[in-house]
């Protein structure tokens, strides 16, 4: 296999970069003038942190936006990263090697070779500290500061992170153009997450730009109000959703113009 980089950068912004990472992961590293912040560390495929660090040489926060193996994995490379409480237990689960080497194999089943040169670059667990992320919390960057907005769904600590000055925020897997998935176990039902979306909506005059943890981004808010309109037909029975495999499990999907949510039709309310 031809040695490709795992993650790659691209410059959005001003101080602002998304970085592709080679399991479908999507992480963001800005910078103000005092210190930088980097939102999610992947699958922890590849030195996410010699990569920042070849970016930036400002004191780094690194900030989870959920707990899952595909946002939080590459926390080991780093010695102190910030997640919501909700989502401790749900994260030391879900991001030793073992839980993500079984991840990527079930991802990467029909390609065993890409899945062994993957599994070759995946970044130890090991301890680190970590820290709350709580709501309403600012996070000071020098010159850029973002607010953490919590928004539970697609898990139970799920955040965005807003920065009205710039009208951006970062949205995790809570506001994406790929499938919401809202039918795992850990997921909360369908109407908290409804209640959460509309709650980031109450603020849309202070975002105009979305990033998403997953490709592509950046997003349009009228994302938002599709994923919006997308639960309420569900919830209202006007959308009942085909059966859906992913490689995690099941649910049904529905769609609403481009908002899409994969659901666990037993837990809706």
């Amino acid at each position: 296999m031809s040695e490709k980089p795992l993650l790659k950068p691209k410059l959005l912004l001003k101080g602002l970069w998304s970085i592709d990472g080679p399991a479908n992961d999507l992480m963001y590293l800005v910078t103000g003038t005092c210190r930088a912040m980097l939102v999610d560390t992947g699958m922890g495929l590849g030195n996410l942190a010699a990569l920042v660090r070849e970016l930036t040489d400002l004191p780094l926060i690194v900030v989870n936006t959920h707990g899952h193996p595909d946002h939080a994995g590459g926390n080991g490379g780093f010695d102190e990263t910030w997640l919501a409480p909700q989502d401790e237990s749900l994260m030391r689960q879900m991001t030793t090697d073992q839980f993500r080497l079984d991840d990527l194999k079930r991802a990467f089943s029909k390609d065993e070779p890409l899945y062994h040169h993957l599994a070759d670059s995946l970044v130890p667990a090991r301890s680190y500290r970590l820290q709350a992320l709580w709501p309403g919390q600012v996070i000071d960057l020098g010159g850029r500061r973002f607010e953490v907005l919590l928004v539970p769904g697609h898990t139970p600590g799920s955040v965005c992170l807003l920065n009205p000055d710039e009208k951006l925020l970062f949205t995790g897997d809570s506001i994406v153009a790929t499938p919401v998935w809202m039918y795992l176990q850990h997921s909360t039902s369908l109407g908290i997450y409804l209640a959460s979306l509309k709650r980031v909506r109450e603020r849309q005059a202070e975002f105009e730009i979305l990033l998403p943890g997953h490709q592509p981004t950046p997003l349009d808010k009228n994302q938002l109000d599709n994923l919006i309109s997308c639960a309420e037909e569900i919830l209202d029975g006007r959308g009942l959703g085909e059966p859906t495999q992913t490689f995690a499990g099941e649910g049904l999907q529905w769609k609403h113009g481009s908002g899409i949510i994969i659901y666990d039709p037993h837990r809706l309310r």
